[in-house]
């Protein structure tokens, strides 16, 4: 896996676009840190269910979050937009690496990096991708 500026908006395969609200800032008025982490599960939710909807269900077979690292670079303020990167950097037997980019005015204020499995939520088992999965998934591979 090849390392990629995630700050640059050029590596990126897929979009969400998210308005700040006043609710997401802190007391000093910066977008709290537990914003940072809902845009992340509003573009990544809104790219899987893109790609292959009701996999974020949360019932059956669909995608767990298994790992959720944010690195905060810059503060970012209300009112904005937020616009959200994702790409994906690397396919495993059963699971996914999304790598994202929060944007507000063309200035990018977080990368973040989504390990995803691919499991019977019932169960609590991981499950190998289904071969129509792996290739959707593999048309925004970085």
């Amino acid at each position: 896996m090849s390392d990629l500026e995630l700050t640059n908006p050029e590596v990126y395969t897929y979009w969400t676009d998210e308005k700040i609200r006043f609710a997401d800032l802190d007391r000093l008025g910066h977008v709290n840190n537990a914003a940072f982490a809902t845009y992340s599960e509003s573009g990544r939710v809104d790219f899987l269910e893109t790609l292959y909807p009701g996999c974020t269900a949360g019932t059956g077979i669909g995608w767990v979050i298994a790992k959720l690292t944010i690195n905060y670079l810059a503060a970012a303020y209300y009112p904005g937009e937020v616009r959200i990167g994702n790409v994906v950097r690397r396919l495993g037997n059963s699971s996914v690496v999304i790598e994202q980019g929060l944007f507000c005015n063309d200035k990018c204020f977080s990368t973040i990096e989504n390990v995803l499995v691919w499991a019977d939520t019932e169960n609590e088992k991981s499950r190998p991708l289904p071969n129509d999965l792996r290739e959707k998934l593999q048309a925004y591979v970085k």
